[in-house]
């Protein structure tokens, strides 16, 4: 994640000077690694979820779902969006890219990250977080959110949550 916001933060400005007009997307993928762990977590983020401040970086245990639960992909692990780690660090990298000048925001397979969370309070709570963070944050104070979804929407209260759906053919 830091070598792809590093990379991102040369990269953003050359592609806005060319065209200002550009929506650019980043991702927020549906794998997390071990890695995470060496990962600090700004004041900001806790703060923007109401937690108590911490120094300390991620937890990979407490992202991941719990024993029993896990699916692994690839070296790396599905995160559990209904705990409260794995929403702290979706958040973190969206309003990281945001910083950095993206408007659209993928959040990868969400259908396979909610097992956890019915009717899909966790995700309505963090999307809209998100959504709150580039109202202040972002170029134009907006911020596009979408994620792949094969059963047909990430719904809340029977309204859907993502701004579009994408899946490829």
């Amino acid at each position: 994640f830091l070598a792809n916001i590093k990379r991102a933060r040369e990269q953003v400005p050359q592609v806005l000077a060319a065209d200002p007009e550009i929506v650019l997307e980043a991702c927020v993928f549906e794998t997390v690694g071990p890695r995470v762990s060496q990962i600090a977590i700004p004041d900001w983020v806790f703060k923007d979820f109401a937690q108590p401040v911490e120094e300390r970086t991620f937890r990979y245990e407490d992202i991941i779902y719990p024993p029993g639960q896990r699916r692994a992909m690839g070296n790396a692990q599905v995160p559990d969006e209904s705990r409260m780690e794995t929403q702290l660090w979706f958040y973190y990298q969206a309003a990281s890219y945001i910083d950095l000048g993206c408007e659209g925001i993928h959040f990868g397979q969400v259908e396979i990250m909610n097992r956890n969370d019915r009717g899909n309070t966790n995700w309505f709570h963090l999307i809209s977080l998100v959504r709150d963070y580039a109202a202040k944050h972002a170029r134009r104070h907006m911020v596009l959110c979408n994620g792949h979804v094969p059963t047909g929407g990430l719904m809340h209260d029977g309204n859907p949550i993502l701004d579009f759906h994408a899946f490829p053919l």
